[in-house]
């Protein structure tokens, strides 16, 4: 009985551990996330994409959603013109509902005058508060990954939409970067 017992802690410790993969992750993403991309559009993503295809589905709204890039830890998703997500699948230093990675949502809005949101989700797609990971701006901002996945950087581009030029003679809009690199917790100040 204690060998049992033995064995039984030794799977769920190496369960515990287990690195997810951004395919996963995709495959498994709920309905309320984006809700006119069905189950089949996202596996046809995939497959799409695994065969060095263009990545390209019609949605439910009629329109096309291109998933760009699927890596191991993240994933780039062209919902339509104006509407992207990118996926980030971050080490934490404590588990979180028992997996040692969460996720982390960029949805951008607009083509001209952009907005970025953030959101983060367990590895099982439970909404986390984004507090404890990061302190977010108070004026509008845009968001990117860096592309150096194992020590992933954040940077948050900020910018007042009325400050815009009018025409080319004006000086362009002085944008203020930012750049937060992942240390396992939380988002800081590189």
């Amino acid at each position: 009985m204690r060998r049992i017992l033995l064995v039984a802690t030794f799977f769920l410790a190496l369960g515990s551990s287990a690195q997810t993969s951004m395919s996963q992750v995709f495959k498994q993403m709920p309905d309320s996330v984006v809700p006119y991309l069905s189950e089949n559009n996202k596996l046809d993503l995939i497959d799409f994409l695994d065969s060095n295809m263009k990545a390209e589905v019609h949605n439910q709204l009629e329109g096309k959603t291109e998933l760009l890039s699927l890596t191991e830890r993240a994933a780039v998703l062209q919902l339509n013109e104006a509407t992207r997500l990118d996926f980030r699948l971050l080490d934490v230093a404590e588990p979180v509902d028992s997996a040692n990675q969460i996720l982390c949502l960029i949805s951008t809005y607009g083509s001209d005058i952009r907005d970025s949101q953030l959101t983060f989700y367990s590895a099982g797609w439970r909404k986390l508060d984004a507090a404890p990971y990061i302190t977010l701006p108070a004026e509008m901002f845009t968001a990117s990954f860096s592309d150096d996945e194992k020590q992933p950087v954040l940077t948050l581009t900020m910018a007042h939409p009325l400050d815009r030029p009018a025409n080319e003679e004006q000086k362009p809009l002085k944008e203020n970067l930012t750049n937060l690199k992942w240390d396992g917790k939380t988002f800081n100040k590189d």
